[in-house]
């Protein structure tokens, strides 16, 4: 499996190419922006309408709070936190206002490091997580997904690296590896450690950053030898910084779903499947997928919302 160019991408090149008209910058993770109210998404005029029957499903707790409280942290394209420090934006932001206009409720989003998000849902102080987050089986375990979305990882390597395939596991031994605290990369990048061991191969050193930003400042930098994120979060950077990065595909990395993610309490399963009418609400509409045309190149549409883990398992 070989790099793809910045001249050659094919799957990811809608991605980049949409992505870069949105002009803004990654941010450190660790602010606390916010922003309150609806957002309307690429191709719309207005917020979507709340829906009375889907707003019936939610539990009186949430409906008397009138406005969730989301954590998010800065993940582009799913979450971009502004140049300048005011409203964030984003596929995964622009979602969640309008799964609370159809509910019937308004949004604050605050930007949050990620490492504090599973903790920050457990504790009660959000009402709900968003942020290209993977539903994994160690976070399912222990919080509540609402899908919307589905991802891929993908390798970032400077331009011209010597990194040239990664079409096996084992081809990152003896690099460094950049990853997001915390994250489902970072447990990949940990497994792949322990299988370079294994085949008595040269170690992978696996470096850990407290916000994206920093782990493509780390590559940047020449701290790391790669970085691997998501691949619509690949495609965003290269689009930011042309001729500088190039993405390598890993075809043995697992696919994930991603969604909004609750903390668990007595009136989750209710919340849930509100915000699941909610989402397929907005699938079935055309709003979804007009979000993620304008921020992330159309892609990781899914066909209907799944509450993970479910009541079946």
């Amino acid at each position: 499996m070989k790099r793809m160019r910045n001249s050659r991408l094919v799957q990811f090149g809608a991605i980049a190419g949409s992505i870069a008209l949105i002009g803004a910058t990654a941010a450190c993770g660790s602010s606390t922006t916010e922003s309150t109210g609806s957002s309307t998404s690429a191709g719309s005029d207005k917020t979507s309408k709340k829906v009375e029957s889907i707003a019936a499903m939610l539990p009186k707790s949430i409906v008397e709070k009138g406005t969730l409280t989301i954590a998010a942290a800065t993940y582009p394209p799913a979450v971009i936190e502004s140049a300048d420090g005011t409203v964030p934006t984003g596929w995964d932001v622009a979602n969640v206002h309008q799964i609370a206009a159809v509910l019937g409720l308004k949004a604050k989003v605050k930007i949050v490091p990620f490492g504090g998000i599973i903790a920050g849902l457990q504790a009660g102080r959000y009402d709900a997580a968003v942020g290209e987050i993977y539903a994994t089986d160690e976070r399912t375990a222990v919080v509540t997904f609402v899908t919307n979305h589905s991802s891929s990882d993908a390798l970032m390597v400077p331009a011209g690296s010597k990194i040239a395939s990664a079409g096996a596991e084992t081809d990152l031994c003896g690099h460094t590896v950049a990853v997001l605290l915390g994250s489902a990369e970072a447990a990949l990048a940990e497994g792949i450690a322990g299988k370079c061991k294994g085949a008595g191969r040269d170690p992978i050193t696996v470096k850990t950053f407290e916000s994206q930003a920093n782990v493509n400042l780390a590559l940047r930098g020449g701290r790391v030898d790669a970085a691997v994120s998501s691949a619509s979060q690949v495609a965003y950077v290269m689009s930011q910084a042309k001729n500088q990065f190039e993405l390598v595909e890993l075809p043995w990395a697992p696919k994930y779903k991603t969604g909004l993610v609750l903390g668990r309490n007595g009136d989750t399963e209710k919340f849930a499947e509100a915000v699941q009418a909610a989402t397929d609400r907005l699938i079935e509409n055309g709003e979804l997928k007009k979000i993620l045309d304008e921020f992330n190149g159309g892609q990781g549409l899914i066909e209907n919302a799944e509450i993970l883990p479910s009541s079946a398992s």
